[in-house]
């Protein structure tokens, strides 16, 4: 989502000026689990996982003004929402930060894509690399001699209709299930497939773009070992789409 730099200058301006009590109130509103280890939150989209190069806000900054020991474990991209989990010591970040690297954590993501994907009830993967490609900034293409490998089994849960300007289009809701965690991923994998996220402000255009106000892209649900108790934990946030 393409932000105008004066526009970063007003907003980085406007959070600085925050009171305290906004970081907290906006902790609550997205809190999903917590304890002494950990915190789950359901990340909104439009908003960074990290702070940008000139964009200084972002999901880690606000939550940091609200508790000072959050630690960051993984990232979403900033168009889209859902579960994202933090640790609130160094251990428990170690600890899930190795059960990424190993793949071990369990992710569903739901996204609805433009077009009509096979049929519902079909399952199937696509393993080919993504990487980022320059010319088209900030873009990544799916490119079968790139050395990175990209993983990411899907299931066609069912279609539908999506109206716009009076007209309606074929759509299809997705589960994706990504075993590795490259950027864009998704995205370049389901336009791999030949169907492009509703509502993409990067990759969608036309109708595809106009059919959804936002990435129709949502991290569903998480599973993995808690770092402390040893026991698997799952999550799950409901889909705003």
């Amino acid at each position: 989502m393409a932000i105008p730099l004066d526009k970063m200058l007003e907003l980085n301006q406007l959070e600085i000026e925050r009171p305290p009590e906004f970081f907290s109130e906006f902790l609550q509103s997205i809190r999903v689990f917590e304890d002494e280890d950990i915190l789950l939150v359901d990340k909104p989209a439009g908003l960074l996982s990290i702070d940008g190069k000139d964009l200084k806000m972002s999901l880690l900054s606000r939550l940091e003004r609200a508790n000072p020991d959050i630690k960051l474990i993984h990232r979403l991209d900033m168009d889209t929402s859902g579960l994202m989990i933090f640790a609130k010591n160094k251990p428990a970040q170690t600890h899930i930060a190795k059960q990424f690297i190993e793949r071990l954590p369990q992710k569903e993501y739901q996204a609805v894509v433009f077009g009509t994907l096979a049929t519902a009830g079909k399952t199937g993967e696509i393993d080919i690399p993504v990487r980022y490609e320059p010319s088209i900034k900030p873009k990544h293409v799916a490119d079968p001699t790139w050395k990175k490998h990209a993983l990411t089994r899907y299931e066609v849960l069912h279609h539908a209709l999506r109206a716009v300007d009076g007209k309606s289009y074929p759509v299809t809701r997705v589960a994706l299930f990504p075993v590795t965690g490259r950027s864009h991923q998704l995205r370049v994998h389901m336009i791999h497939l030949g169907h492009v996220m509703i509502g993409d402000p990067i990759y969608a255009d036309g109708i595809a773009l106009k059919l959804a106000p936002r990435l129709n892209l949502h991290a569903h649900k998480l599973r993995l070992k808690h770092p402390t108790l040893g026991a698997w934990m799952s999550w799950e946030s409901d889909v705003p789409f």
